[in-house]
């Protein structure tokens, strides 16, 4: 529980099973949005502690365990122990959120949304200490900011997509946007 106060969002937190309805196409763009806030914050943890390696904390891992869940992944409550790292779950989440947000090919995604999938693809390049990895970091940067900057660093490729994640909600949710 170190880094708690590192975590965007305190306090009791609804079962997201109870908030979803499982049935609807709702559904799946609210996970995405909640696995979206679930990772940002622990991209935020991770960058004020910069091991990755470090435990997640016990509320985080309940709201992936929730997440995941909700899914429909049948070993959720298996799969995440309280011994794993914040960089392992960090990479549960992106792995479920590229499911989520990738269309059905008769569906074109608008372009905003292919960039924030195809910048989820680079995400292991956060954690990758090979020097070829710093242009993976500017593509995932480019991606998310339209900087064409070459010499991204890890933090400032983290803290572009903690920003997509915070605001994924306005590309699930358009019309949410001009209500």
């Amino acid at each position: 529980m170190a880094d708690s106060h590192h975590t965007r969002r305190a306090g009791h937190f609804l079962s997201w099973s109870q908030l979803a309805d499982p049935n609807s196409g709702q559904c799946q763009r609210f996970l995405a949005e909640a696995l979206a806030q679930l990772l940002s914050d622990l991209l935020r943890s991770i960058l004020a502690n910069p091991s990755p390696a470090i435990g997640a904390n016990e509320s985080m891992i309940v709201r992936y365990r929730e997440l995941a869940a909700s899914c429909g992944a049948t070993e959720a409550s298996k799969g995440a122990s309280l011994s794993i790292s914040r960089g392992s779950l960090a990479k549960r989440c992106v792995s479920w959120l590229k499911l989520l947000l990738t269309s059905p090919s008769d569906a074109t995604p608008a372009p905003a949304m292919r960039e924030f999938v195809d910048a989820l693809g680079l995400f292991p390049s956060l954690f990758d200490l090979d020097p070829t990895a710093r242009s993976r970091r500017a593509r995932l940067t480019w991606l998310l900011t339209h900087d064409r900057r070459l010499d991204a660093s890890t933090r400032e490729a983290a803290t572009a997509l903690i920003e997509a994640c915070e605001h994924l909600g306005l590309l699930l949710w358009p019309d949410a946007e001009t209500a």
